[in-house]
């Protein structure tokens, strides 16, 4: 008679959250990137949060420029950040506006990979605006890599003063 291995259940207990981790990002269901906001207070508490999320990114940058942080490669890097976050702010709330507040623009899903900007009075110049006001992600992503980059010099910066004042 084979023995049993008191191992295998344990080890399959060890491995079962990264299975299953590792099922959901290999077997996705489908997933709505886009937020729709319904109504007209949807919208509006949506918009405030992006000019207190704007406004909070200008009080960082005179924040850090006021107490003379700039000096330091990592909250230059921060600065770097919020002012990409105040662009994309503006970014958004420019797009919310047109096609969410005054419905000047919509967009028509024409296939999986093709889309209609229809305007209200045809003009082609608004919809090439608000298709490029749709690319806030080269915006956002970069404020986001300078942000972690910011945070991380910082954060080895002060590891570096604590082994300094380890050593002496």
């Amino acid at each position: 008679m084979p023995k049993k291995n008191p191992y295998s259940i344990q080890l399959f207990l060890k491995f079962l959250p990264v299975m299953t981790i590792a099922a959901l990002i290999l077997l996705p269901i489908d997933g709505y990137a886009t937020q729709l906001h319904a109504g007209s207070e949807g919208i509006i508490t949506h918009q405030m949060g992006h000019i207190f999320f704007l406004f909070s990114m200008v009080v960082l940058i005179f924040t850090v420029t006021g107490k003379g942080l700039d000096k330091q490669k990592g909250w230059r890097l921060v600065q770097y950040s919020a002012f990409f976050f105040i662009l994309w702010n503006l970014d958004a709330v420019t797009a919310h506006f047109f096609d969410n507040q005054i419905h000047a623009v919509k967009i028509e899903n024409i296939s999986l990979w093709k889309m209609k900007i229809i305007t209200n009075n045809d003009s082609s110049l608004l919809a090439w605006f608000y298709y490029i006001l749709k690319l806030d992600h080269l915006l956002c992503v970069p404020a986001m890599l300078f942000l972690y980059k910011g945070l991380s010099r910082l954060v080895d910066d002060q590891r570096q003063m604590m082994v300094k004042k380890e050593s002496r």
